[in-house]
């Protein structure tokens, strides 16, 4: 990420890994985009007390999936970065804070033109965190109930790589 709060994907460098999980090389993230090689990423899921989700809107400036609904926050992993480190990253560079976060599951990814490990965290957001949104990247940031993220996976608002995650944490298999 630039100082500037935009992604830089010429400067910003990430592993590209092999299918056991390690580093085989390091490249500029769009190169390894546009090569869809496989490399690291996280995504962390954020619930409130009572078990609501939050979920973030992406921006309308992102290149890939503006505008769409998808878990509190993801990202890359840098190159020699640990998993956990990026997590705990994206958490600010996106919301402005940090929380406790526990690793749930290591999944791989593949869609056409993207292929990754996906590191998966979970944490509970304390009442009286301020959550502060980049614009940047989010448009908005809001907690959901089950039942409303339901209806928006339904209508098709959540993006169709992270319904996967939110159904599994809704069908319990991350306690």
């Amino acid at each position: 990420m630039s100082k500037s709060g935009a992604i830089d994907n010429e400067r910003e460098i990430i592993d590209v890994i092999n299918e056991e999980d390690l580093v085989i090389d390091s490249k500029p993230k769009r190169e390894v985009h546009l090569k869809n090689l496989l490399h690291r990423e996280v995504a962390i899921l954020v619930l409130d007390e009572n078990g609501n989700l939050l979920l973030q809107q992406r921006s309308y400036k992102k290149k890939y999936f503006p505008g769409e609904w998808t878990v509190t926050a993801v990202g890359h992993v840098h190159s020699g970065q640990k998993p956990e480190d990026a997590a705990h990253e994206e958490l600010q560079e996106e919301l402005g804070f940090d929380i406790p976060l526990r690793f749930v599951e290591k999944r791989k990814y593949e869609s056409d033109n993207h292929t990754s490990y996906g590191y998966l965290y979970l944490g509970t957001f304390h009442r009286g965190t301020k959550i502060i949104p980049d614009k940047n990247e989010i448009q908005k940031a809001e907690f959901k109930s089950k039942e409303q993220v339901e209806r928006m996976i339904e209508s098709k608002e959540i993006g169709t790589h992270s319904i996967k995650t939110i159904s599994n944490l809704f069908n319990g298999l991350y306690q």
